[in-house]
């Protein structure tokens, strides 16, 4: 019977490092894109209508429009 060569044997080391890019980092990596992209376009969309603080009135308008329905 023959001894086993222990030299040739692919024997897992703690010097072996696994690849930091797995399915999980790059399903990081699209979800961060994509919310990078949907705020710039919510950016341009908010630019389209007049800018931040474009909407001016008073917020007592929309408990009228409340009680309004409520009453039918």
């Amino acid at each position: 019977m023959s001894q086993p060569n222990f030299e040739q044997a692919s024997v897992p080391s703690v010097l072996t490092k696994k690849s930091a890019w797995n399915i999980y980092t790059m399903l990081l990596l699209i979800a961060f894109i994509s919310l990078l992209v949907c705020n710039i376009l919510l950016y341009l969309e908010i630019k389209e209508y007049g800018g931040f603080g474009a909407v001016k009135g008073s917020a007592s308008a929309t408990p009228a429009l409340v009680s309004d329905y409520a009453q039918v």
